[in-house]
Parts: C-alpha cells; sequence; structure tokens
C-alpha cells in the first residue's frame, strides 16, 4: 500500500512539471500608476548671493508689485527696468521670519518696493527733485542700502490686499502712522502689519504706514543693479 502511495506522488509531480506553464497575469493598466511630477529648477543665480537675496527665491508666498517696474506709481512712469525685491541677507532673514508668523494668521506680505539702486534712485530723482518726496541720490535712502522696505499684507488664500485705509504713496494725513481717525479695521489691519515688522526688527515712520526701515547695521549704499530675466 505505502509502495502504491508512494508511486501515485510521483506521477502527479511529473504532471505537474510536464504540464504547460500557466499563463501570467499582467496586471499594467489596471491600477494608476503615479508619474512622477517634472521638477522645475529654479533659475540660475545672476546675483552675489553673499551680498544679496532674492526675497521670493527664498518664500515664494510673498507676492511681488514692484510698483516702479510699471508706470502704477505717484510719478506715472516706469523708474526700473523690472521688477525684482533684493535685500541684505540680515534683512530678508528678518522678512522671512515676518512671513512665518503671519502665514499663522492666513496673511502674508505684498512687496511694492525693496533694495532701490543707486542709478534707480538717480531717475527718480531726475523725475521728482523734491528732498520732500525723494532721497537726494547723494545721500542717498535705506532702499539703496538695501535696509527698507515698503510692503502691505494680504490674504494668503486669494492675494487680496487687506484694507489699510489709503493706496500706497499716498500723500496725505490719512496715511500718518499717528492717524486714529479711520475705520476699526483699518487700525487693526494696520496695527498688524506694524507689531509683526517691529518684532523683527524693523522701525516704522510716521507718514507712510507701508514703509519700514531695518534697524541693523547701517550698510553702504550700492550702484549694483539687479539683472533683467
Amino acid at each position: 500500500m505505502r509502495l502504491l502511495l508512494l508511486f501515485f506522488l510521483l506521477w502527479l509531480t511529473f504532471m505537474a512539471c510536464d504540464s504547460p506553464a500557466a499563463p501570467q497575469t499582467d496586471l499594467r493598466g489596471r491600477f494608476p500608476v503615479a508619474v512622477p511630477k517634472s521638477i522645475v529648477p529654479p533659475p540660475p543665480l545672476d546675483y552675489d548671493s553673499s551680498a544679496w537675496v532674492e526675497l521670493q527665491r527664498r518664500d515664494p508666498s510673498i507676492i511681488l508689485d514692484i510698483r516702479y517696474a510699471t508706470d502704477r506709481n505717484f510719478m506715472e512712469q516706469q523708474i526700473y527696468d523690472c521688477g525684482r525685491c533684493f535685500y541684505r541677507p540680515e534683512v530678508a532673514e528678518a522678512l522671512l521670519a515676518a512671513q512665518r508668523d503671519l502665514a499663522r494668521r492666513g496673511v502674508g506680505l505684498k512687496m511694492y518696493d525693496c533694495y532701490r539702486p543707486g542709478p534707480y534712485q538717480q531717475r527718480l530723482w531726475d523725475v521728482l527733485p523734491d528732498a520732500r518726496y525723494v532721497a537726494r541720490p547723494s545721500r542717498g535712502s535705506a532702499h539703496s542700502r538695501g535696509a527698507a522696505a515698503d510692503l502691505t499684507l494680504v490674504d494668503l488664500s486669494t492675494g487680496v490686499e487687506l484694507d489699510m485705509g489709503t493706496p500706497y504713496d499716498f500723500f496725505g494725513e490719512e496715511a500718518y502712522t499717528t492717524t486714529t481717525d479711520l475705520p476699526d479695521t483699518v487700525l487693526a489691519n494696520r496695527q498688524l502689519l506694524q507689531e509683526t515688522l517691529l518684532a523683527h526688527g524693523f522701525s516704522t515712520i510716521r507718514t507712510e504706514w507701508w514703509h519700514f526701515n531695518y534697524g541693523g547695521p547701517r550698510y553702504p549704499l550700492s550702484d549694483w543693479v539687479w539683472p533683467c530675466p
């Protein structure tokens, strides 16, 4: 009996090996395959990164609206060849930290003006040689030192500017940081902007709610002009 059982098991093994291979199931196409997205590398550096930081390269959520690169400014003409936003490294780090703090509230920065090269300061002066509104090129501006910011706040989900009571470059008491005869919403928005920037080493000025100077080292005036793509 044992011999018969052994013979039967050997016969089954022989038949399994001799039988044609079972067709393999091709599962390709039955399930969605994740295709990796193409990663677009940032453009190559075209500036000295030890001396300057391009703000949007570090944080693309910061919105640029560089007004002097357009004719949408109080001079109604284009001054900058193109709009980019550069800062001295320490100043850039302070602005990036401010952006991170604001993002927790669902708001962020929108830049109207950043570093302003000396030749562009001269262009401003050539159009409006009035020291009440434009710094003399020989004296320079904190903008030309890479240490001043003209900016506002936006809703990060929509990109819409928060109401600050006046437009950028509005010349009148409504734009003063000391003016309190304004709607509560405007006062709250201005307070958020000022408190955040002050907490990160900036100071404000009385006549322009949008203007802030960094309180760190006094950087030299610079004539470096960023290249246009």
